[in-house]
Protein backbone atom coordinates (compact mmCIF):
# COMPACT_ATOMS: atom_id res chain seq x y z
CA UNK A 1 0.00 0.00 0.00
CA UNK A 2 2.76 2.21 0.98
CA UNK A 3 4.65 1.63 -2.32
CA UNK A 4 1.32 2.74 -4.84
CA UNK A 5 0.83 5.81 -2.49
CA UNK A 6 4.64 6.87 -2.66
CA UNK A 7 4.00 5.88 -6.98
CA UNK A 8 0.96 8.56 -6.60
CA UNK A 9 2.58 10.94 -5.34
CA UNK A 10 5.52 11.21 -7.17
CA UNK A 11 3.43 11.04 -10.28
CA UNK A 12 1.44 14.04 -8.81
CA UNK A 13 4.75 15.99 -8.08
CA UNK A 14 5.81 15.00 -11.50
CA UNK A 15 2.59 16.37 -13.71
CA UNK A 16 1.77 19.34 -11.17
CA UNK A 17 5.84 20.64 -11.18
CA UNK A 18 6.63 20.40 -15.33
CA UNK A 19 3.15 22.26 -15.94
CA UNK A 20 3.96 24.92 -13.07
CA UNK A 21 3.42 28.66 -13.99
CA UNK A 22 1.67 27.67 -17.39
CA UNK A 23 -2.01 29.21 -16.27
CA UNK A 24 0.41 32.46 -15.12
CA UNK A 25 -1.26 35.45 -17.41
CA UNK A 26 0.72 36.53 -20.00
CA UNK A 27 2.76 39.84 -20.18
CA UNK A 28 0.95 42.69 -22.77
CA UNK A 29 3.02 44.93 -24.77
CA UNK A 30 2.87 47.47 -22.18
CA UNK A 31 4.27 45.24 -19.30
CA UNK A 32 7.03 44.14 -21.60
CA UNK A 33 8.30 47.90 -22.52
CA UNK A 34 8.25 48.62 -18.56
CA UNK A 35 10.48 45.80 -18.08
CA UNK A 36 12.95 46.49 -20.86
CA UNK A 37 12.75 50.31 -19.90
CA UNK A 38 13.82 49.24 -16.43
CA UNK A 39 17.03 46.95 -17.10
CA UNK A 40 18.12 49.59 -19.62
CA UNK A 41 18.24 52.51 -16.59
CA UNK A 42 20.61 50.53 -14.53
CA UNK A 43 24.19 51.26 -14.05
CA UNK A 44 25.42 47.82 -15.82
CA UNK A 45 22.45 46.71 -18.50
CA UNK A 46 24.13 43.52 -18.40
CA UNK A 47 23.96 42.40 -14.70
CA UNK A 48 20.49 41.54 -14.31
CA UNK A 49 17.65 39.84 -16.78
CA UNK A 50 14.52 38.82 -17.05
CA UNK A 51 13.41 35.03 -16.46
CA UNK A 52 11.93 35.46 -19.93
CA UNK A 53 15.22 36.48 -21.61
CA UNK A 54 17.37 34.06 -19.80
CA UNK A 55 14.93 30.78 -21.11
CA UNK A 56 15.48 32.51 -24.88
CA UNK A 57 19.66 32.60 -24.15
CA UNK A 58 19.11 28.64 -22.83
CA UNK A 59 17.01 27.85 -25.53
CA UNK A 60 19.66 29.35 -28.33
CA UNK A 61 21.78 27.32 -27.40
CA UNK A 62 26.13 27.75 -27.04
CA UNK A 63 27.89 27.81 -23.54
CA UNK A 64 25.39 28.76 -21.08
CA UNK A 65 25.22 27.90 -17.95
CA UNK A 66 21.86 28.63 -15.33
CA UNK A 67 22.99 27.80 -11.67
CA UNK A 68 20.44 27.35 -9.63
CA UNK A 69 21.66 28.01 -5.97
CA UNK A 70 18.53 26.52 -3.90
CA UNK A 71 18.97 23.45 -1.48
CA UNK A 72 19.20 20.03 -2.91
CA UNK A 73 15.62 19.18 -1.70
CA UNK A 74 13.54 22.51 -3.19
CA UNK A 75 15.81 22.04 -6.13
CA UNK A 76 14.68 18.28 -6.42
CA UNK A 77 11.11 19.54 -6.44
CA UNK A 78 11.50 21.38 -9.49
CA UNK A 79 13.66 23.44 -11.32
CA UNK A 80 14.11 25.23 -14.81
CA UNK A 81 14.92 22.37 -17.37
CA UNK A 82 18.96 22.26 -17.76
CA UNK A 83 19.55 24.38 -14.23
CA UNK A 84 22.68 22.95 -12.28
CA UNK A 85 22.16 22.88 -8.70
CA UNK A 86 24.58 24.45 -5.94
CA UNK A 87 24.06 25.33 -2.76
CA UNK A 88 25.57 27.65 0.24
CA UNK A 89 28.29 24.69 1.48
CA UNK A 90 29.55 24.63 -2.26
CA UNK A 91 31.27 27.93 -1.63
CA UNK A 92 32.41 28.12 1.72
CA UNK A 93 35.86 28.12 2.84
CA UNK A 94 36.18 25.20 5.42
CA UNK A 95 39.46 27.06 6.71
CA UNK A 96 37.69 29.01 9.37
CA UNK A 97 37.22 28.00 12.74
CA UNK A 98 33.71 29.83 11.82
CA UNK A 99 31.40 29.43 8.86
CA UNK A 100 29.97 31.75 6.40
CA UNK A 101 33.12 32.73 4.76
CA UNK A 102 33.94 32.40 0.79
CA UNK A 103 35.69 29.45 -0.27
CA UNK A 104 39.14 30.66 -1.90
CA UNK A 105 40.01 30.73 -5.54
CA UNK A 106 41.34 27.08 -6.12
CA UNK A 107 38.04 25.87 -4.70
CA UNK A 108 35.85 27.71 -6.65
CA UNK A 109 37.90 26.86 -10.32
CA UNK A 110 37.43 23.13 -9.10
CA UNK A 111 33.92 23.49 -8.38
CA UNK A 112 33.01 25.39 -11.96
CA UNK A 113 35.00 23.13 -13.95
CA UNK A 114 33.04 20.14 -11.82
CA UNK A 115 29.67 21.86 -12.98
CA UNK A 116 30.89 21.73 -16.86
CA UNK A 117 31.82 25.27 -16.92
CA UNK A 118 34.53 26.79 -18.40
CA UNK A 119 35.93 30.56 -19.23
CA UNK A 120 34.25 30.90 -22.23
CA UNK A 121 30.46 29.68 -20.28
CA UNK A 122 27.82 32.76 -19.66
CA UNK A 123 26.69 32.08 -16.02
CA UNK A 124 23.12 32.61 -15.17
CA UNK A 125 22.35 32.58 -11.62
CA UNK A 126 18.67 31.67 -9.83
CA UNK A 127 17.96 31.14 -6.61
CA UNK A 128 14.91 31.02 -4.04
CA UNK A 129 15.30 33.86 -2.44
CA UNK A 130 14.41 36.79 -4.41
CA UNK A 131 18.26 36.52 -5.83
CA UNK A 132 20.32 36.84 -2.43
CA UNK A 133 22.34 33.60 -2.70
CA UNK A 134 22.58 34.48 -6.19
CA UNK A 135 23.86 37.64 -5.23
CA UNK A 136 26.54 35.85 -3.24
CA UNK A 137 27.67 33.59 -5.70
CA UNK A 138 27.57 36.68 -8.23
CA UNK A 139 30.32 38.32 -5.84
CA UNK A 140 32.71 35.92 -5.59
CA UNK A 141 32.79 35.68 -9.10
CA UNK A 142 33.24 39.23 -9.29
CA UNK A 143 36.20 38.77 -7.08
CA UNK A 144 38.10 36.22 -8.73
CA UNK A 145 37.90 38.49 -11.49
CA UNK A 146 34.89 36.45 -13.60
CA UNK A 147 32.80 38.87 -15.23
CA UNK A 148 30.37 36.91 -17.52
CA UNK A 149 27.77 36.64 -14.99
CA UNK A 150 24.25 37.85 -15.04
CA UNK A 151 21.36 37.23 -11.90
CA UNK A 152 17.96 36.29 -13.34
CA UNK A 153 14.97 38.60 -11.90
CA UNK A 154 13.05 37.24 -9.43
CA UNK A 155 14.70 34.39 -9.12
CA UNK A 156 12.65 30.86 -9.19
CA UNK A 157 9.22 32.81 -8.23
CA UNK A 158 9.97 35.05 -11.20
CA UNK A 159 10.53 32.02 -13.17
CA UNK A 160 7.37 30.29 -12.26
CA UNK A 161 5.55 33.52 -12.66
CA UNK A 162 6.54 34.52 -16.33
CA UNK A 163 4.64 30.46 -17.07
CA UNK A 164 8.10 29.57 -17.68
CA UNK A 165 8.30 25.23 -17.57
CA UNK A 166 10.12 23.46 -14.75
CA UNK A 167 11.04 19.81 -14.55
CA UNK A 168 12.40 17.21 -12.14
CA UNK A 169 14.77 16.25 -14.47
CA UNK A 170 18.96 16.30 -13.76
CA UNK A 171 20.79 17.53 -16.75
CA UNK A 172 23.94 15.22 -17.57
CA UNK A 173 27.20 17.36 -16.53
CA UNK A 174 30.38 16.56 -18.46
CA UNK A 175 33.65 17.85 -15.95
CA UNK A 176 35.88 20.39 -17.55
CA UNK A 177 38.45 22.94 -16.72
CA UNK A 178 38.10 26.67 -15.13
CA UNK A 179 40.57 28.87 -14.42
CA UNK A 180 39.90 32.22 -13.18
CA UNK A 181 41.54 34.84 -15.49
CA UNK A 182 44.10 37.51 -14.28
CA UNK A 183 44.13 39.16 -10.55
CA UNK A 184 41.54 38.39 -7.75
CA UNK A 185 39.84 41.90 -7.59
CA UNK A 186 39.49 42.97 -4.24
CA UNK A 187 37.37 46.04 -4.73
CA UNK A 188 34.31 44.72 -3.53
CA UNK A 189 35.99 42.74 -0.77
CA UNK A 190 35.92 44.16 3.12
CA UNK A 191 38.15 42.10 5.50
CA UNK A 192 37.71 42.95 9.62
CA UNK A 193 40.69 44.99 10.03
CA UNK A 194 39.23 47.00 7.26
CA UNK A 195 35.53 47.40 8.91
CA UNK A 196 37.62 48.33 12.30
CA UNK A 197 39.63 51.12 10.60
CA UNK A 198 36.42 52.83 9.06
CA UNK A 199 34.21 52.15 12.33
CA UNK A 200 34.70 56.02 13.17
CA UNK A 201 35.35 57.25 9.68
CA UNK A 202 32.84 60.21 8.63
CA UNK A 203 33.19 58.88 5.21
CA UNK A 204 32.25 55.65 5.08
CA UNK A 205 28.96 53.69 6.05
CA UNK A 206 29.01 50.92 8.07
CA UNK A 207 25.64 49.17 6.71
CA UNK A 208 23.56 46.47 8.61
CA UNK A 209 21.16 44.56 5.72
CA UNK A 210 19.57 41.81 8.14
CA UNK A 211 16.68 41.91 9.87
CA UNK A 212 15.79 44.80 12.64
CA UNK A 213 15.31 41.92 15.18
CA UNK A 214 19.17 40.98 14.48
CA UNK A 215 20.13 44.33 14.00
CA UNK A 216 18.75 45.59 17.42
CA UNK A 217 20.08 42.38 19.40
CA UNK A 218 16.35 40.75 19.95
CA UNK A 219 17.34 37.91 17.94
CA UNK A 220 20.55 35.55 17.57
CA UNK A 221 21.14 33.44 14.63
CA UNK A 222 22.45 30.18 14.61
CA UNK A 223 26.18 30.72 13.87
CA UNK A 224 27.23 34.10 15.91
CA UNK A 225 28.58 34.54 18.87
CA UNK A 226 26.67 37.49 20.40
CA UNK A 227 23.92 39.36 19.71
CA UNK A 228 23.82 43.37 18.63
CA UNK A 229 25.03 45.09 15.89
CA UNK A 230 28.72 46.82 14.59
CA UNK A 231 28.52 50.37 16.68
CA UNK A 232 27.61 53.17 14.88
CA UNK A 233 26.22 50.99 11.60
CA UNK A 234 22.86 51.90 9.81
CA UNK A 235 20.34 49.39 9.22
CA UNK A 236 18.54 48.88 5.53
CA UNK A 237 17.68 45.52 5.57
CA UNK A 238 18.25 43.86 1.97
CA UNK A 239 15.01 43.40 0.94
CA UNK A 240 13.42 46.74 0.75
CA UNK A 241 15.34 46.47 -2.68
CA UNK A 242 12.94 44.10 -4.03
CA UNK A 243 9.04 44.19 -4.83
CA UNK A 244 6.65 41.68 -3.42
CA UNK A 245 7.13 39.90 -6.33
CA UNK A 246 10.80 38.90 -5.21
CA UNK A 247 12.15 41.23 -8.42
CA UNK A 248 14.45 44.16 -7.96
CA UNK A 249 13.08 47.57 -7.81
CA UNK A 250 13.89 50.20 -10.45
CA UNK A 251 16.72 52.75 -10.38
CA UNK A 252 14.75 55.41 -9.89
CA UNK A 253 13.30 53.18 -6.55
CA UNK A 254 16.37 51.91 -5.40
CA UNK A 255 18.41 55.29 -5.49
CA UNK A 256 15.47 57.26 -3.55
CA UNK A 257 15.83 54.17 -0.86
CA UNK A 258 18.97 54.19 -0.40
CA UNK A 259 20.04 57.90 0.09
CA UNK A 260 16.84 58.77 2.26
CA UNK A 261 19.11 56.82 4.56
CA UNK A 262 22.49 58.69 3.95
CA UNK A 263 24.19 55.83 1.67
CA UNK A 264 25.05 58.07 -0.73
CA UNK A 265 27.46 57.50 -4.21
CA UNK A 266 29.84 59.96 -2.54
CA UNK A 267 30.86 57.55 0.89
CA UNK A 268 32.04 54.25 0.93
CA UNK A 269 29.84 51.83 1.79
CA UNK A 270 30.53 48.62 4.00
CA UNK A 271 27.08 46.18 4.01
CA UNK A 272 26.89 43.23 6.49
CA UNK A 273 24.99 40.46 7.50
CA UNK A 274 25.42 37.60 9.50
CA UNK A 275 27.49 35.98 6.74
CA UNK A 276 27.93 38.23 4.10
CA UNK A 277 25.21 36.80 1.85
CA UNK A 278 22.35 39.31 2.25
CA UNK A 279 25.15 42.29 2.23
CA UNK A 280 26.40 40.77 -1.47
CA UNK A 281 22.73 41.06 -2.13
CA UNK A 282 22.88 45.01 -1.36
CA UNK A 283 26.39 45.25 -2.89
CA UNK A 284 25.09 43.94 -5.97
CA UNK A 285 22.26 46.50 -6.07
CA UNK A 286 24.70 49.21 -5.36
CA UNK A 287 27.46 48.59 -7.94
CA UNK A 288 25.77 47.12 -10.58
CA UNK A 289 22.35 48.35 -10.65
CA UNK A 290 22.94 52.16 -9.31
CA UNK A 291 26.66 52.07 -9.87
CA UNK A 292 27.86 53.24 -6.86
CA UNK A 293 32.46 52.58 -7.07
CA UNK A 294 33.13 52.53 -3.36
CA UNK A 295 31.20 49.38 -1.92
CA UNK A 296 33.20 46.44 0.14
CA UNK A 297 31.04 43.60 0.93
CA UNK A 298 32.42 42.55 4.48
CA UNK A 299 32.97 38.49 3.94
CA UNK A 300 33.24 37.77 7.94
CA UNK A 301 29.89 40.02 8.79
CA UNK A 302 28.36 39.56 12.10
CA UNK A 303 29.81 36.09 12.45
CA UNK A 304 32.89 37.10 12.57
CA UNK A 305 32.36 40.22 14.30
CA UNK A 306 31.10 38.69 17.26
CA UNK A 307 33.60 35.73 17.59
CA UNK A 308 36.21 38.45 18.30
CA UNK A 309 35.43 39.30 21.86
CA UNK A 310 37.13 42.23 21.98
CA UNK A 311 35.31 43.82 19.79
CA UNK A 312 32.36 46.52 21.04
CA UNK A 313 28.64 45.49 19.89
CA UNK A 314 25.53 47.95 20.28
CA UNK A 315 22.09 46.65 20.84
CA UNK A 316 18.57 48.70 20.99
CA UNK A 317 16.94 50.85 19.41
CA UNK A 318 19.14 52.44 16.15
CA UNK A 319 18.86 56.25 15.91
Amino acid sequence: MKKIVSILVGLALTVGLVGCGSNAPKKTAEDLKKQETKYTAYANKDALISATDAKGMLDKGGKIALLDVRSGADYTLGHAKGAINIWRPDFESKNFPYGGMAIEKEGMEKLLGSLGIDNETKILIIDGAAEMDAARVWWILDMYGYKNVALVDGGFAGWKAAGLETTIAKPEIKATEFKFPGETDKSKFASLEDVKAAKDNKDVVILDTRSIEEATGKDLKKGAFRKGRIPGAVWLEYKKAVGEDSTFKTAEELKKLFEEKGITPDKTIIPYCQSAVRSAHTTFVLTELLGYKNVKNYDGSWIEWSYNKDLPVEEGEIK
